[in-house]
């Protein structure tokens, strides 16, 4: 079968999205119970309002304010641990347990304890995301740097690099770049769920705020409308480092 180029991708991406909103306009309006399905335009003239109003620019920059905090925390507690479990099997067969089930754990069923132990600010919320993150940057470090190639690290050696932490940031990092970035990657999508869940739990602000406000006053027009930013702030966030993950795998 013939490779399809970047561009014909794109084009049937374009077409499948115009096919899906042309649907579910006719589907609405057939419907006719905007408070179960509203219409796509009645959603983009919902999202204006926000957009002219002030409401989502300032939601949004609270939302990525929030996202950026538990991102930055969860990779740094993630790497830490990661790099220890990689090293030490002791570690390895101590911490693995509670790790896996706080992987399986919903992050919204620990939102009461978070409560309990933060309270509503913006520690409790970067609790949250960094709850939801952490997990997936862990395995993928642990992962790349347990399976470093020997041969790289016999070479390294050979020119004098000594001592676990030389070989640490000058082989086994840069050789498991790419699984990093895949974990990286998949905690970016779940900290977005994070976020969402914090900012509609533990104080009504940012985009979460937004949805349970408008969710409460039954406005399923606008609930929609804030909805799109958030999926559109994930997946583009998703994407960016799924591009770096591809360009390094191309070098």
């Amino acid at each position: 079968m013939k490779a399809r180029s970047r561009k014909d991708v794109r084009r049937d991406q374009i077409v499948g999205v115009m096919v899906f909103l042309i649907i579910w306009e006719v589907s609405a309006r057939l419907l006719d119970n905007s408070l179960i399905l509203p219409p796509i335009s009645a959603i983009l003239a919902a999202l204006w309002e926000l957009i002219i109003t002030g409401q989502l620019i300032v939601a949004l920059s609270q939302s990525i304010l929030l996202l950026i905090a538990g991102l930055i925390v969860a990779t740094t507690i993630g790497f830490v641990l990661g790099a220890l479990i990689a090293r030490s099997r002791t570690a390895y067969w101590m911490l693995n347990p509670y790790l896996s089930a706080l992987f399986v754990t919903p992050t919204i069923a620990l939102v009461p304890l978070v409560l309990v132990w933060f309270g509503f600010g913006f520690p409790g919320r970067v609790t949250v995301v960094v709850l939801a993150a952490v997990v997936p940057i862990l395995f993928s470090v642990a992962s790349g740097l347990r399976d470093s190639p020997g041969d790289l690290i016999d070479v390294a050696r050979s020119f004098g690099v000594k001592g676990e932490i030389a070989l640490l940031f000058k082989v086994r990092i840069r050789a498991a770049l790419p699984v990093l970035l895949a974990g990286l990657r998949l905690a970016a999508g779940r900290g977005v769920v994070g976020m969402a869940v914090a900012e509609t739990y533990l104080r009504l602000g940012g985009i979460g705020g937004l949805i349970k406000s408008y969710g409460a006053m039954f406005q399923t027009d606008y609930v929609f409308a804030s909805i799109l930013p958030l999926s559109l702030l994930g997946i583009g966030i998703v994407s960016l480092i799924g591009r770096a993950e591809r360009r390094l795998h191309w070098t």
